[in-house]
């Protein structure tokens, strides 16, 4: 999907470009574009957006990190900045280069510690020899089983940090809630699970959810998009060089030991 604008795009069109969401493209190998653009820095500042980087992708489009507020993402332009390119770029080899992209420019940029101070719930050891983040909906059933297949792992060291987002349904953003402004929320996290063939958790109404944790949801939805995952539940592990690999959705249950760095314990 490209999303585009007019040659003089105006600030409400950009901002609909920047909410849209992902992109899932293929390009083949094209020349890199050389030179600064001032028409596509220009279109960055009318969409609220401050350029931190630009880098070559190798794919004859232009990459960039930018930032608004407190969220930086890597998006790409076409078209001397007539469109705006958001979510996984895969090359003709098959080769997802955002989550190369990423790991290089936003990752080494604090995305780690961005995490770390995030509100999430934790659940397994509080020694942990190995910490995953997890960005989770309410009703997504791959979330359920990521939460149940990891179950055996905290015995060996797992501890699991649960994200909260609403991207699904419209019962989510309630459901996300009524954890979150539990008493309790990891309790309430497993209740939820444990439930989910029954539908879980009854979600709040909008009326009830306060605005600190609306804030919380949203925030984390919207790095949920800002770091390009197209699926629940979005996965996000440090490697022992300090780099992180991002997953989009459960992997088979077998991979886990491979994703976890841990073998499941008995």
């Amino acid at each position: 999907m490209v999303v585009g604008c007019p040659k003089a795009p105006s600030a409400s069109c950009l901002r609909r470009v920047l909410a849209v969401g992902f992109a899932c493209i293929l390009i083949a190998p094209l020349a890199w574009a050389r030179g600064p653009n001032p028409q596509t820095l220009h279109l960055f500042k009318e969409m609220g957006a401050r350029v931190v980087r630009r880098f070559p992708t190798g794919v004859g489009v232009e990459g960039y990190v930018i930032q608004s507020g407190m969220h930086r993402a890597v998006v790409y332009t076409v078209g001397g900045g007539q469109a705006i390119l958001f979510g996984r770029l895969i090359n003709a080899q098959g080769q997802n280069l955002t989550g190369y992209f990423i790991d290089r420019y936003l990752v080494r940029g604090g995305v780690w510690k961005r995490l770390a101070s995030s509100p999430w719930i934790a659940e397994g050891s509080a020694h942990p020899r190995r910490i995953v983040y997890a960005l989770v909906d309410p009703n997504c059933v791959y979330c359920h089983h990521f939460w149940k297949w990891v179950q055996p792992y905290f015995k060996k060291g797992l501890q699991v940090r649960y994200l909260m987002v609403a991207v699904l349904a419209r019962s989510s953003l309630g459901k996300a809630a009524r954890v979150l402004q539990s008493r309790d929320p990891a309790r309430a996290y497993n209740q939820m699970e444990e439930a989910y063939a029954k539908g879980g958790l009854a979600p709040l109404a909008r009326s009830q959810i306060d605005s600190k944790t609306y804030a919380k949801i949203r925030n984390m939805t919207l790095l949920f998009s800002w770091l390009g995952f197209r699926g629940t539940p979005a996965i996000i592990v440090q490697g022992a060089q300090g780099g992180l690999r991002l997953t989009s959705g459960v992997p088979p249950q077998k991979d886990l030991p491979s994703l976890l760095g841990l073998a499941p314990g008995s």
